[in-house]
């Protein structure tokens, strides 16, 4: 049975849990399937993976990290490609595959950005804009980006 959420505080940096859990996370399981590897509720994973800015932060870099060493593994192959295109550039469907590995080496910076950051400060900013957004076009709360920001600093203190 896996243990429940209650209780959990933070007292220095990432639990081995958590460390776990990235680890199992960047290589493709989902939250239940990380929950139960590592004996944790699935709620737990969601959170940390939603809500703990610690956590967040080490999985983006960790994400950045397998995105970077496959764009590695991409580029190798671009000499291969350039020959098999030097080859087949006259035949009917040959270069396609070719052509597509080209392209797709040059797309590093598109999709390593959408992963998110990797700094817990940045990820506070971000969440602040976000929220500060929101409030702007919503009738109920006039918070400006300075508070927020605060009280998220305020959490990250407590943690």
């Amino acid at each position: 049975m896996a243990k429940a959420t209650k209780g959990y505080k933070r007292e220095h940096g990432l639990t081995v849990e958590q460390y776990n859990a990235i680890d199992l996370l960047i290589t493709g399981e989902n939250d239940q399937e990380t929950a139960d590897i590592i004996g944790v509720n699935r709620v737990t994973v969601t959170k940390w993976r939603n809500y703990d800015l610690h956590f967040k932060a080490e999985l983006n870099k960790r994400r950045k990290e397998v995105w970077g060493s496959s764009i590695d593994r991409m580029r190798s192959l671009i000499p291969k490609a350039i020959e098999r295109l030097e080859k087949e550039i006259d035949m009917e469907n040959g270069w396609k595959v070719a052509l597509e590995i080209i392209k797709i080496s040059g797309i590093e910076n598109q999709h390593i950005q959408g992963i998110g950051h990797d700094e817990v400060e940045k990820i506070i900013e971000e969440e602040a804009e976000k929220r500060s957004t929101e409030k702007l076009f919503s009738t109920v709360s006039d918070y400006s980006k300075e508070e927020i920001l605060n009280e998220y600093k305020g959490k990250l203190e407590t943690l």
